[in-house]
C-alpha cells in the first residue's frame, strides 16, 4: 500500500485538517482499536509520522503517550 500525506488521508476520512486525522488515531486507541491505530499510522508518509510523533503527541501519561508508544513500535 502506498503511503499518503496526512492531509490526503484526512480528506479521505472527511476531516478538515491533518490534525483531525491525528486526533482520530488517538481516539481509535481510546475506543480500544489498537490495530486501527497501527493501520492509520502506517498509512502516513514517514514525514507525517514524524510530525505526529514529535509535534502532535504530548508526553503526559495519557492516551497520547500510549498512542506514541504503539506507533514507535510500528517503526521498528
Amino acid at each position: 500500500m502506498a503511503k499518503k500525506y496526512a492531509e490526503t488521508l484526512a480528506k479521505e476520512y472527511d476531516f478538515e485538517t491533518k490534525e483531525d486525522y491525528y486526533n482520530y488515531i488517538v481516539e481509535s486507541l481510546i475506543n480500544g482499536q489498537r490495530q486501527q491505530v497501527r493501520d492509520l499510522f502506517n498509512a502516513m508518509r514517514k514525514s507525517d509520522q514524524q510530525e505526529f510523533l514529535i509535534n502532535f503527541l504530548q508526553e503526559d501519561d495519557s492516551y497520547q503517550t500510549s498512542t506514541k508508544k504503539i506507533c514507535i513500535d510500528e517503526r521498528k
